[in-house]
């Protein structure tokens, strides 16, 4: 049996109808492998997502809980959100953190602060990805500092609950589960 690897697609015109502060959608006119043209709807991202999976001096983790109007439910997450323009991904993703729980690393060197990988959110829609960090020696150092639609609250779990909370679906967080594989790769979970 042959098989035949796929190409990529030519994009003939690309028309953006529709962008916010948070996301464009964009519309291409394609042509296929096979020279037939497709209508492709793409969502173009407002920026890189970070995200940072901390553990606490007891070796807890900390996770957050808010609702998230997508999916109609209040779901398990790590901290996190869009790197601003220029910013670097570790810089964001602290100041995520520190800004989401108040907690930062009590020091930030390559021991404290490692990068675990990148995933794309969903690339059959775009090139949306979130760069994940793990952070030890987790403290409390400040006030909460919420955005405008963020009601979150946050919670230390330890690694059997976390590995038994993805296993059975309670976390199907792309991110969280990203994070949780990259750690048992790496034999820190």
């Amino acid at each position: 049996m042959s098989h035949n690897e796929p190409v990529a697609w030519k994009t003939l015109s690309s028309n953006r109808v529709f962008g916010n502060r948070w996301v464009g959608v964009v519309v291409d006119e394609v042509e296929l492998p096979d020279g037939k043209r497709y209508e492709y709807t793409r969502i173009e991202p407002a920026g890189v997502g970070v995200g940072v999976i901390g553990f606490n001096a007891a070796g807890e983790l900390l996770l957050e809980r808010e609702y998230r109007h997508g999916v109609g439910e209040v779901v398990w997450q790590i901290p996190g959100g869009l790197a601003a323009p220029g910013e670097a991904l570790q810089t964001a993703g602290l100041r995520e953190l520190q800004e989401e729980t108040g907690y930062a690393p009590a020091r930030v060197d390559d021991d404290t602060v490692t990068y675990l990988g990148v995933v794309w959110d969903n690339p059959g829609f775009g090139v949306a990805c979130s760069h994940i960090y793990r952070v030890r020696g987790l403290e409390a150092v400040a006030a909460t500092d919420h955005d405008h639609g963020e009601f979150v609250s946050f919670h230390w779990v330890t690694p059997d609950w976390l590995k038994a909370a993805v296993r059975t679906g309670e976390i199907k967080d792309r991110v969280v589960v990203a994070a949780v594989a990259y750690l048992l790769l790496r034999g820190e979970l």
